[in-house]
């Protein structure tokens, strides 16, 4: 009698694995843009099916989505498939196909009911995707479809946000005229002006108000990441525009000793000019003379000595009295970097 239930398991994972392969089939004929298959397959494999693989997406349309391929599209449909059926691990079809950029998959997923607000944590929005692929038209579409503009997802940001990020001023300019908060800040992805990248950008976000000093915690300000990436035309439209060179952020420092950090000789020089205090001290971020002389840059130390910072100042690591007390020579010696060591030393620098 113990036979039947023995034949019944072998049945079922003979199913599991036609299922998976027929699955599998279907994917990556649609991977291949192989029409001709895709309709042969369809007649036997149900396209609301998940393969899971490395190619990601894991479902016949998700992948359609991924290459664009509308014929393909259709003919999923027409065996049923479901406008938003995915794998766990997968956006949407709409979200895929609206940050890979193709507008008439877009419309044929919206003409199937495809939500454009939908929101899905890890992926985002298909207004952020699209934003996030730079994709003008299609963001031009959702937002006429009631797409909301200021619909955030943690860990994805916002729309504005992801338009910021791309360095796309048409797009935020599109958003922003659509209503979409220039202030509207993000746990991790901070705000649209913290994340700015070029000057064009920063311009229509200060046309529409915003602080230029404003401070998101994780992310710092716009001065001190713009100092940290290296930025200097942006590091220098923003002073122009009113940001204080010596407004510190906890666990983001302050411009100088970013700049110092990331050993930018040009900006260290230009804060510097422009007020910013040499010896400044933030616990947790140091100066910039410990920075520079832990990262390894010469070039900066040897600016910053010249500029009067104290070759011997020391401070501590962290809030607590046991925190470890540092230095310029301190550091600079934990890391091996010999030609500084020698140089703080040279210039009267005590360990």
């Amino acid at each position: 009698m113990k036979i039947f239930p023995i034949i019944f398991v072998l049945l079922f994972i003979t199913q599991t694995v036609v299922h998976a392969q027929s699955c599998r089939s279907l994917v990556n004929a649609i991977k291949n843009n192989d029409v001709a298959r895709v309709k042969r397959l369809l007649k036997n494999v149900n396209p609301n099916c998940i393969y899971e693989s490395d190619w990601e997406p894991n479902t016949p349309l998700g992948m359609a989505a991924k290459v664009g391929n509308v014929a393909i599209g259709k003919l999923l449909f027409a065996a049923n498939a479901r406008v938003s059926f995915r794998d766990s691990g997968d956006a949407t079809p709409l979200m895929i196909a609206a940050e890979k950029g193709h507008e008439d998959f877009v419309r044929l997923l919206i003409s199937k009911g495809a939500k454009a607000n939908r929101k899905i944590s890890g992926e985002g929005t298909p207004l952020i995707a699209a934003a996030r692929g730079g994709n003008y038209n299609i963001v031009k579409l959702f937002l006429s479809k009631g797409a909301n503009p200021n619909r955030g997802v943690d860990g994805d940001g916002t729309p504005l946000i992801a338009a910021v990020k791309q360095g796309n001023p048409k797009i935020v300019k599109l958003l922003l005229d659509n209503g979409a908060n220039p202030s509207q800040a993000m746990d991790g992805d901070g705000s649209p002006l913290v994340m700015t990248k070029n000057v064009e950008v920063l311009k229509l976000l200060l046309a529409k108000g915003v602080d230029v000093n404003e401070e998101v915690a994780g992310d710092g300000t716009p001065l001190i990441r713009a100092a940290n990436n290296r930025n200097f035309p942006l590091v220098r439209a923003l002073v122009q525009a009113g940001a204080d060179v010596n407004k510190g952020s906890k666990g983001d420092g302050t411009p100088l000793i970013s700049a110092a950090k990331e050993g930018d000789l040009p900006i260290v020089k230009y804060l510097i000019a422009k007020g910013a205090k040499i010896d400044v001290h933030l616990i947790g971020d140091e100066n910039p003379l410990i920075r520079a002389a832990e990262h390894g840059h010469l070039a900066v130390v040897k600016y910053l000595v010249s500029k009067g910072a104290d070759v011997n100042k020391t401070v501590r690591s962290g809030y607590y009295l046991n925190s470890e007390k540092r230095n310029a020579l301190k550091m600079a010696r934990r890391k091996g970097h010999t030609q500084i060591v020698e140089y703080l030393k040279s210039v009267g620098a005590k360990e």
